[in-house]
């Protein structure tokens, strides 16, 4: 309780300058914990989606049927679309010599599509962990001045006539880096795991090619 009494302290005797940069870092700070959360759910989804559709297409006994149950469902994402496509296109030229290039253009467009989707947000997260320390650092430097600036007018000069406007600066820093670091750690993360995804949607479509001149033949 004392904690948040003093920040609120520290809040309320800095600048308005400084004030404005606390609620500027705070805006970016909770915003970014919501795209954080946003991409590990949509990635972890996304992640768990393969590994399940894989299972139940390479344990599939009727391929047919599994493309029935598969259009049957409202949400087509990741592997479930690029299947759908593939054999929709498939029916049309009931021969994959005749669409292979047809088919591998599909493939590439809806692997670019989900590839943009799934990075929604990241442009967010990097913009919130490159700006926000050199945002906390102005607010830092402005309340810094301030303080200095504030000795002018003291007959005697003592650590207590400084330490509380140096405090107040000292905030601006440490909301920028708590801001920027899980901004910078949840992007190079979710970088990561979508390099993973789309590999795995690269290979799946490699292997699903093969599979189907493998039947035709």
């Amino acid at each position: 309780m004392q904690t948040e009494l003093s920040f609120l302290e520290l809040f309320f005797g800095a600048s308005f300058i400084v004030q404005i940069v606390i609620i500027i870092l705070f805006i970016l700070a909770g915003t970014s914990w919501w795209f954080i959360f946003d991409k590990w759910l949509t990635l972890t989804r996304a992640k768990k989606d393969i590994f399940e559709f894989e299972d139940k297409f390479w344990n599939s006994k009727n391929t047919e049927k599994f493309f029935t149950d598969q259009k049957r469902q409202s949400h087509h994402f990741g592997l479930s679309q690029i299947f759908i496509i593939v054999h929709e296109e498939l029916k049309k030229f009931e021969n994959l010599k005749k669409s292979e290039n047809t088919i591998a253009k599909s493939i590439q467009i809806i692997i670019s599509r989900q590839e943009e989707k799934l990075e929604e947000g990241l442009s967010f997260l990097s913009t919130v962990a490159s700006v926000s320390p050199f945002i906390g650092l102005f607010g830092t430097v402005w309340g810094v001045m301030n303080a200095f600036s504030g000795l002018a007018q003291l007959s005697q000069v003592s650590i207590n006539a400084v330490a509380p406007g140096i405090s107040e600066a000292l905030v601006a820093t440490a909301l920028g880096l708590f801001a920027a670091i899980p901004a910078l750690i949840s992007y190079n993360w979710s970088v990561k795991s979508i390099d993973s995804i789309i590999k795995c949607y690269e290979n799946f479509s490699d292997e699903l090619l093969i599979f189907y001149q493998e039947r035709d033949e």
